[in-house]
């Protein structure tokens, strides 16, 4: 099957047709619904989480790295991280009995990881957007945790320039980081 999976995921990489996610839907849907309703433990929940997640998965078929992960892992960090928000946003009760020690502490490691590196990925790709002293001022605010008064020192400008390069930085951002997550 994973061979197949690799061979459709590819075409579907290469030319991004209904017919190709098709064939991918069919080889992995079993799988990614029984992560989903691991966590969401109700069918009809589970059905419109799996439904939204191959929407996810079909907006970000190009940020696929196959050095970073196999594809079935990729697409079950998707289901897995998208099943939690699910509970979030509808505000779902959690279930105490779910059996968590059917994922393995290093699992669970990896895929915290690859979910961080590609926030982070995402993250360096949104702030490549904006112009450098921006960046630099946003990057210094946010990451380094100083003030304006101090930004504006260490950049030389006054601090109402260091304020609206941020005021007219962090939109743009949201809306990048907004759109990688759509």
């Amino acid at each position: 099957m994973d061979k197949n999976l690799d061979y459709y995921f590819d075409k579907l990489q290469q030319n991004k047709t209904q017919k190709n996610f098709e064939k991918i839907y069919k080889l992995t849907s079993v799988r990614l619904f029984g992560v989903i309703i691991r966590i969401l433990k109700r069918k009809e929940l589970s059905e419109d989480c799996l439904q939204e997640t191959y929407v996810k998965i079909w907006n970000r078929i190009e940020t696929y790295d196959t050095t970073r992960a196999n594809m079935m892992t990729w697409m079950s960090t998707i289901a897995r991280n998208h099943a939690i928000d699910y509970v979030r946003k509808h505000e779902l009760p959690i279930q105490d009995d779910f059996e968590m020690s059917i994922i393995k502490d290093d699992q669970v490691h990896f895929l915290d990881s690859l979910e961080a590196k590609d926030a982070s990925k995402q993250l360096h790709d949104c702030l490549g957007q904006l112009k450098a002293e921006s960046k630099t001022v946003v990057f210094m605010a946010y990451f380094n945790g100083l003030t304006y008064d101090n930004i504006a020192k260490a950049v030389g400008s006054p601090v109402s320039t260091v304020k609206t390069w941020v005021s007219r930085s962090l939109p743009i951002l949201k809306k990048c980081l907004e759109a990688a997550h759509a």
